[in-house]
């Protein structure tokens, strides 16, 4: 380290030049980065789940690709009102990039026309009987609940963006025109809703919301940096690296072909309060040297040399719980924890670049005067305590520690993994208020879609196979969470009815083969497209559609599970796919589990590798590792306790924890190793660690609270919880190192010869 340590301060202006030729050169990556986020980006291209998905859109049509825009009105079958609807209609059939409009305009009645059937829109001319169109009009199972409620009050728009530009700035552009035309519309009530309008605007909202807590989070954190070190040198050099790290991860994160999304968004305030903690470790170092009379040059390069290769130590263990986030199937966060991990590497290079070549540009005063002595005194009482609080109580500290860390993680009992489709915002937010407006006053937004296969050309031809659709259609609607479900039968029924009424009310669907067949080919010639819609070109399957309320994928689980049940038992011969939004976000959670299970798993495997080749010592290495365990269980009791559930934004917690965690215990072992090989005592190692490293400790624990408590009152879920539980994150790894872990080195007495030998990284 020190060759490294002489070089960097050797060549103090040429790594400055090559810093702001870096950070010009990152204003364009920066201004260019995309944002946006899909459910089926959450899962590799070879998942089933995403095939079984890819193959239905290919068929049917893409779910996540419509618009909703729902109007009030007191009667929306009024001409008047009829006749604006025809205007606005015209008006978004002119957005770029829209594929299609439909509304009640196009909603279509079938006819008996001498034995032909014809299709012919409901609002045809002048409406002679109010009354009778809307009774007939809410009873037909293909408009009702989509283009009109029962009370006929209530009507909806929904436009179409083509699949091939389905991307974030074409869907601003569709919704800055949208919103444009609706906004004239004096007077008229409307709500805008859907899965492409919901991406736009929560990555809008999210991102704008990102902005202002680092700003928030910066402002704190340059208050607590002057009450600590109460210089500018303490202030600026921790804040100006942060806010290079976060500039040049993001310009490896456009390089690399990244953009923003629902878990990389959140990499900036991460980084902002993780990356601090090796500057602050650095500058108490240093302030240390100078409080011991040092001066300052030998105290600048005497501070990299000795935490030099301690926080490379500390930067790689944390990067490593980031990084086994990419044996994740869930493929957001595998990029979560690509760029977290880069990003804190990124951290320390700065650190040990820009650092000691930017000291020298400030003023410091002598040693026994440096500001911020009466905080560092303060400290240090603290700490002393601490000391004799864990030599005197040490075994009642385990004990008392381990037995309350497993009371909290009894809570794990009760934790539960469940994921929405409008996942971390509240139900009362006005990013998804009108969704739920739409979903009352008409249907749900989320399809659940099964294909029944029978394996064989016009094989829907079968009048026993349509009944058993009938029932489970009937089935589907008997869940409240579901609504509204339509197929081939539905169609048929409809058909039926209108080609032979009499023999319909005996019986609702055709018990012929012949007839069924007919019914097909009039359909083919009335409406081939609205045929389309329900099955495919060889009539070999039967689609059926419902509409489900974003009940959460553990609900949507159990009912999947029951439907499953059903359906082997109706349809034996039968192949059957479900698919959907509604699965996607259920087959999601089984994903976030098992990475979560692993990633952690294996995070512990390297770390434990990694203390074993540092201490050499097996003592040591279980005496490193508890400390470590305590948060994760502290926090996955107190997330069951409180029901906070898994999902993709909270799963991330526990490794943002667990790099937390592991940091300030390496450094208070590396120290304790150090004070060890110069000599001293059990007792007298543990006090000098808890003194020295203790205050660096503190220091950067006090600014990761502010940091990340700031995230605590925000109106994300995802952003919320991180802020709260991290919080309990560091506050409980401030009692694991300060307390538990000198407590454990007395009970386990490692043996102090064995320490004193060679140590790998040379200069700690």
């Amino acid at each position: 380290m020190e060759r490294l340590a002489d070089f960097i301060i050797s060549n103090r202006r040429p790594v400055l030049a090559i810093a702001v030729i870096l950070v010009i050169a990152s204003i364009y990556p920066v201004l260019n980065v995309e944002a946006d986020f899909s459910l089926e980006g959450f899962f590799p291209e070879n998942d089933p789940t995403i095939e079984a998905y890819q193959l239905f859109s290919e068929e049917y049509g893409r779910d996540d690709n419509v618009i909703a825009i729902g109007l009030s009105h007191p009667d929306v079958l009024e001409d008047a009102f009829i006749a604006r609807l025809r205007e606005l209609v015209r008006e978004l059939e002119d957005i770029d990039n829209i594929t299609d409009v439909l509304s009640l305009l196009d909603a279509q009645r079938l006819r008996n026309v001498d034995g032909r059937l014809v299709a012919e829109p409901f609002l045809n001319g002048e409406i002679a009987d109010r009354q009778a169109l809307m009774e007939e009009i809410t009873a037909d199972p293909f408009v009702q609940g989509l283009f009109i409620s029962n009370a006929a009050d209530f009507t909806a728009i929904y436009i179409a963006i083509d699949e091939d530009q389905n991307n974030f700035p074409v869907r601003e552009q569709i919704i800055g025109d949208l919103m444009h035309i609706l906004s004239a519309q004096n007077g008229l009530e409307y709500y805008v809703a859907g899965i492409p309008y919901f991406r736009n605007q929560y990555v809008n909202v999210l991102n704008s919301e990102i902005i202002f807590y680092i700003s928030i989070s910066s402002v704190l954190i340059i208050l607590l940096l002057w009450f600590l070190f109460r210089n500018v040198q303490g202030i600026v050099i921790p804040i100006l690296i942060v806010w290079l790290t976060i500039l040049f991860t993001v310009v490896i994160l456009w390089a690399s072909g990244g953009y923003f999304e629902i878990l990389t968004s959140t990499i900036a305030p991460i980084l902002l309060c993780v990356g601090v903690a090796d500057s602050v470790h650095m500058l108490s170092k240093y302030r240390d040297n100078r409080m011991a009379g040092i001066e300052k040059p030998p105290a600048v390069r005497e501070s990299l040399i000795v935490l030099g290769s301690a926080t490379f130590l500390t930067s790689v263990t944390t990067a490593i719980g980031f990084a086994t986030l990419l044996t994740s199937n869930v493929v957001p966060m595998r990029t979560f924890g690509l760029y977290t991990a880069i990003g804190v590497m990124v951290a320390y290079v700065i650190t040990i670049f820009l650092l000691p070549n930017l000291m020298p540009y400030f003023k410091d005063t002598s040693p026994g005067g440096l500001p911020g002595a009466r905080v560092h005194n303060a400290i240090g009482n603290f700490l002393q305590a601490t000391f004799r609080f864990s030599l005197r109580y040490h075994k009642a500290v385990v004990i008392g520690t381990l037995l309350a860390t497993v009371l909290i993680a009894t809570g794990i009992s009760q934790l539960r993994v469940n994921g929405f489709v409008f996942d971390d915002v509240g139900r009362d937010s006005p990013l998804i208020a009108d969704s739920y407006v739409i979903g009352e006053r008409l249907s749900p937004q989320f399809p659940l879609e099964i294909i029944i296969d029978t394996g064989q050309d016009d094989g829907i031809t079968d009048p026993d196979l349509l009944a058993r659709v009938a029932l489970l259609e009937e089935k589907l609607i008997s869940y409240d969470e579901i609504e509204r479900s339509r197929s081939l039968t539905t169609l048929m029924k409809q058909i039926h009815r209108t080609m032979q009424p009499e023999e319909a009310a005996l019986n609702p669907l055709p018990d012929a083969r012949t007839l069924l067949a007919q019914y097909l080919l009039l359909m083919e010639i009335t409406d081939a497209d609205a045929l389309d819609q329900f099955t495919d070109f060889t009539y070999s399957q039967i689609r059926v559609s419902a509409q489900a309320h974003d009940a959460g994928s553990w609900r949507m689980n159990q009912i999947r599970a029951e439907l499953l049940d059903f359906i082997s038992d109706t349809f034996p011969n039968e192949s059957i796919t479900m698919t959907g939004t509604t699965i996607l976000v259920a087959d999601l959670t089984d994903n976030i589990v098992r990475s979560l299970a692993s990633s952690i798993g294996l995070a512990f495997v390297f770390i434990s590798l990694i203390m074993a080749w540092l201490f050499r010592n097996f003592k040591l290495v279980i005496i490193s590792l508890l400390p470590n365990i305590m948060p994760l269980l502290v926090i996955a009791g107190v997330m069951g306790y409180f029901g906070i559930e898994i999902k993709p934004s909270t799963a991330v917690i526990f490794t943002i924890a667990f790099g937390i965690a592991v940091d300030d215990s390496i450094h208070f072992l590396a120290r304790f190793r150090i004070e060890s090989r110069r000599g001293r005592t059990l007792i007298d190692a543990v006090r000098v660690t808890t003194e020295k490293t203790g205050r660096a400790i503190i220091l950067t624990s006090a600014i990761l609270l502010v940091g990340f408590g700031t995230l605590g009152n925000s109106e994300f879920d995802s952003t919320m919880y991180m802020g709260q539980l991290v919080s309990i994150t560091i506050f409980t790894a401030i009692i694991a190192d300060l307390f538990f872990l000198p407590a454990l080195i007395y009970w386990f007495k490692p043996n102090m010869r064995a320490l004193r030998g060679e140590f790998p990284i040379k200069g700690v």
